[in-house]
């Protein structure tokens, strides 16, 4: 019965130092991670015109900003801006359809310009 004593007792010190040990090498080490997490891209129309359209949009590109630079100035265009005019809606994609426009919201038929999205 002794020797049963002894080998229990001893198990449990076992268990207990490995856990004792186990607990101080909580905050040693250094984790580092390294890559990316990617989603799909947007397709766009690569036609000249003033209308864009993107297609099989990843819902994280919602909410991004366009900037609008007219590289050729045209006399009669003041402050040009892409004005969203069809969205698909909800879904893991969407497909939305863009206008080029002027401040009056008139559609802009002329000049060279370069669109800039910026995703979220």
């Amino acid at each position: 019965m002794k020797v049963k004593g002894i080998s229990v007792f001893t198990g449990l010190f076992c268990l207990w130092a490995g856990a004792c040990g186990a607990a101080q090498t909580v905050g040693q080490g250094t984790i580092q991670f390294t890559g990316a997490i990617v989603e799909p891209g947007c397709a766009t129309n690569a036609r000249s015109g003033a209308v864009m359209e993107l297609t099989g949009c990843a819902v994280s590109n919602r909410g991004s900003r366009f900037d609008v630079r007219n590289v050729a100035p045209v006399a009669s265009v003041n402050a040009a801006h892409v004005l969203l005019v069809a969205d698909s809606g909800g879904g893991r994609y969407y497909d939305q359809r863009y206008l080029l426009v002027d401040n009056a919201g008139q559609t802009i038929k002329s000049g060279n310009y370069v669109i800039t999205m910026t995703s979220p």
